[in-house]
Order: structure tokens, then sequence, then C-alpha cells
């Protein structure tokens, strides 16, 4: 992903955001609630990237649609 931000034609928000989504797959353990099985805790991450890059809500889910790009090719490479 690294490699992405670094090549790719992003705005200021799009890299912080990618930086800081780097930062939470790399200790995605504290992501993962510990008990009920495991819930994915999607407010705890929106609060992390909102105080990591300190953009708003929208305009995270505005800079993760460069994101969902590689999402889609990652995910792809899986199904073929």
């Amino acid at each position: 992903m690294e490699e992405f931000i670094e090549k790719e034609a992003l705005n200021e928000n799009e890299k912080k955001l990618g930086y800081a989504l780097i930062e939470i797959f790399n200790n995605f353990d504290k992501i993962f609630e510990i008990g009920e099985g495991n819930k994915f805790n999607k407010n705890l991450i929106l609060l992390s990237l909102r105080e990591m890059t300190s953009l708003s809500t929208k305009e995270i889910r505005i800079s993760l649609k460069k994101y969902k790009k590689i999402y889609k090719g990652i995910i792809g490479g899986f199904l073929v």
C-alpha cells in the first residue's frame, strides 16, 4: 500500500488516510474485541482514523474511494 501512496496521484487527505490505514493494518489485533466472537469494531476504526488524520468522517469517506480500487484488485486476484 505504501507503494500505491507514493506512486498514485493522491491529494493530501488521501495520503493521510493511506498512512493511517497502514498503521491500523499493522496493529489490527488491537482493533478486534476479544470476547464475544471477536466482533469487528468499525466505530473504533473510524474514531482511530479521525484521530490519526484530523479528517472529518465525510472527508474519510471521500478519501477511501481511492483505496476501494486496491481492495477490489486484491479480492479479484484471490477469486481468479
